[in-house]
């Protein structure tokens, strides 16, 4: 319930209920007014190439700790990240193991969620700042 609490509209992903159809419909929408009332409109899409290999540690906790997430919680989630080490196979040999100070775990379920509200914070300022029309009717609480 806490992804549908605190996450904007424009924001899709890890929300119960949601889905990528639900932003296509939102995208399809405002075309749609636009071309109905003649507003001209701007799409705009983001694409976060490698954002999972570059989310700060520092921030995820810090992000979790605002949202009023238990100490409990976010200290479980720093267990799986302290200590956290990669290696990179060539030619079939292992490297040494390479300590991992930034990234989620790509393929563990929690890490769809975590990357989510730590793009929140960007989303809503953009949403703040870039004045448009408004198509939905989930609320925008406040981080």
């Amino acid at each position: 319930m806490i992804m549908a609490e605190h996450l904007r509209s424009s924001q899709f992903c890890a929300v119960p209920g949601y889905s990528i159809l639900d932003a296509v419909a939102t995208v399809r929408d405002a075309l749609t007014y636009a071309e109905y009332t003649g507003t001209p409109i701007c799409v705009l899409t983001l694409d976060f190439e490698s954002a999972f290999d570059r989310m700060s540690h520092h921030f995820l906790f810090n992000i979790l700790r605002r949202y009023g997430i238990s100490h409990l919680f976010v200290e479980r989630i720093r267990n799986l990240y302290d200590g956290a080490t990669a290696s990179i196979q060539i030619n079939g040999m292992l490297t040494g193991r390479i300590p991992m100070q930034c990234a989620v775990r790509q393929g563990c379920p929690l890490s769809m969620v975590l990357y989510a509200l730590c793009l929140h914070p960007l989303l809503r300022t953009l949403e703040d700042r870039i004045h448009g029309i408004r198509i939905g009717s989930r609320p925008f609480p406040p981080l």
